[in-house]
């Protein structure tokens, strides 16, 4: 366990010391944060008053100006040259200090529409020209737009001056007016420099103002919290005994509490196997019919061969002890064997399939008719053992074992314990040629094979196809299984998986085949699906596992 883990830990964690430094953390941040937004917004508001000062200030100048200056010098002069003309940039100078003095205004330029600076109060700067498409503020003011830049102490302005103190630099149209004080057209541009060297003592003062109410705002319900937080810190503790008492016990509980869990569990995969044996059964019970059908046959070719060579057995007895006793009686006795041989072939011929045997009866044909019986009931004995192999195989009840099989192996070995059964149904396979190697239990998976199987043979008894194909993707296999038989209804279709639930009639079914098909699947990671178009229109089941390697 980590120190940070040890410290967050129910036995360590104390909720006064750990609320205390939180509370100490969000005050200290918010109050600096409330420190820096509050003064800028104080700074964002004090410009503002100064832009619309300077507004009220340059509309007063400007009609002072042309009240003072510009309609007597013209009057007097007929024309303003204030580069040449000494005086007349004397007298101009006279009526903007005379309006400057007593205010926070450190400089003024008046540009033409050019942008030239025909008047300033720091003459070195007059008969400069700003250009255009540099300075944006002028630009503004030139079109008739207001425009404003602050200039921090220790920068430069517009023209490349040292900026000792803060500034505010305004740009407003000048304007030519009327008698009554009516604008007329711009003729150029006013520009001020405010000073705004209070507004770093302002800023100051209003972050140390936000920053001590903030403080006291959040030490005042600090204490308030502080009250609610040690009340609950006793509630807390009296808990965290009692978790702590109730975790020493919670092991032993857990630890018994698993023990019952693996013992039901052991009886639920008891029961499972139980069930799928029971209906492996009920599978097998289902294929008993056409299987002993397919069993007497070869046993009834068996019991007349084995007939047959009993009563040659006879005959050649009874010639062997008359030809040694009797020579004369010789040729009569082997026509009367002739006629009596004939009517036993006659019987062995109704139960066994070879064709008559004309030849004259003599020893060597004897031993040629024994070896050729002898053949048959060999043939039709093992016949009788592979289809009891191929049940009792499938019906022997074993523990679940995964284990790399190829599919299309476990779907053969299916197919040859029902192909005697499909006799009348007309079965296709149509297997990828690829091997479909999958992990999983042949038995169990060959169990959900056999029971698709029947459930199709069962659906087309008054005829029909049935087809069971394999195809590989990337990293599954499908199984197909389709038949053309009765089909399923629609609202059936999200229940057959459902156990006890089944169409068949009473007796014919338990309803957990497909449950059961549904469980092992699931247990091999894959899925199974149903489709029917409906009734009369066949179904199709679709089985997909994971490939493996």
């Amino acid at each position: 366990m980590s120190k940070f883990q040890k410290i967050l830990h129910p036995e360590k964690f104390n909720l006064i010391l750990y609320y205390t430094i939180t509370s100490f953390v969000v005050t200290a941040i918010l109050s600096l944060v409330v420190g820096w937004v509050f003064p800028r917004m104080e700074s964002q508001e004090l410009i503002k008053r100064s832009e619309e000062y300077a507004r009220y200030f340059i509309m007063h100048l400007n009609y002072e100006i042309y009240k003072d200056f510009l309609l007597p010098t013209l009057m007097r002069d007929k024309q303003i040259d204030l580069e040449n003309n000494r005086k007349q940039f004397a007298r101009l100078d006279k009526v903007v200090r005379e309006n400057l003095y007593g205010l926070k205004i450190k400089k003024l330029y008046l540009y033409d529409m050019e942008g030239h600076i025909i008047y300033s109060t720091v003459p070195e700067h007059v008969g400069f020209t700003l250009d255009r498409g540099i300075n944006k503020k002028l630009d503004s003011a030139i079109r008739g737009g207001p425009a404003s830049a602050l200039r921090l102490a220790g920068t430069t302005d517009s023209k490349g001056s040292y900026v000792v103190e803060t500034l505010l630099e305004s740009y407003y149209p000048f304007y030519e007016m009327e008698k009554n004080g009516a604008r007329k057209s711009q003729v150029g541009v006013l520009e001020i420099y405010q000073d705004m060297s209070g507004l770093k003592k302002q800023i100051i003062k209003a972050r140390k103002k936000a920053i001590i109410m903030t403080g006291s705002a959040m030490g005042v319900l600090f204490l308030a919290l502080f009250l609610v937080v040690m009340k609950a810190a006793r509630i807390i503790n009296v808990r965290t005994n009692q978790l702590i008492d109730a975790r020493n016990t919670l092991e032993l509980k857990v630890e018994e509490r698993t023990r019952e869990i693996r013992e039901a569990y052991k009886k639920l995969q008891h029961t499972q196997r139980k069930l799928i044996q029971s209906e492996k059964l009920a599978s097998i019970g289902t294929l008993v019919t056409g299987l002993a059908h397919e069993i007497n046959n070869p046993l009834a070719s068996v019991a007349g061969c084995a007939e047959g060579l009993i009563e040659r057995l006879k005959i050649t007895a009874e010639y062997t002890e008359q030809h040694d006793n009797d020579p004369a009686r010789h040729s009569h006795n082997q026509a009367q064997n002739k006629g009596q041989g004939s009517a036993a072939r006659s019987r062995e011929l109704a139960t066994h399939p070879p064709a008559p045997d004309s030849r004259p009866l003599t020893p060597t044909t004897e031993l040629d008719i024994f070896a050729e019986y002898l053949k048959i009931i060999c043939n039709e004995t093992y016949r009788c053992k592979s289809i009891i192999s191929n049940l009792l195989n499938f019906s022997r009840q074993t523990e679940p074992k995964f284990e790399r099989i190829d599919i299309n192996n476990i779907i053969y070995d299916t197919f040859s314990v029902v192909q005697h059964q499909s006799r009348s149904q007309n079965i296709k396979l149509n297997l990828s040629k690829e091997p479909c190697f999958v992990i999983g239990d042949p038995q169990q998976l060959k169990q959900v094979f056999l029971n698709l199987i029947i459930n199709s043979l069962y659906a087309t008894e008054g005829g029909g196809d049935i087809s069971i194909s394999t195809s590989t993707g990337q990293m599954t296999v499908q199984i197909l299984f389709t038949d053309s038989g009765v089909g399923i209804e629609p609202e059936h279709l999200d229940k057959i998986f459902d156990p006890f639930f089944t169409t068949k009639p009473t007796g014919k079914g338990t309803g957990l085949g497909l449950a059961i098909c549904y469980g092992i699947i699931d247990v091999h990671n894959g899925r199974i699906e149903a489709f029917s178009e409906g009734p009369g229109k066949g179904a199709s089941f679709t089985i997909t596992l994971p490939l493996t390697t």
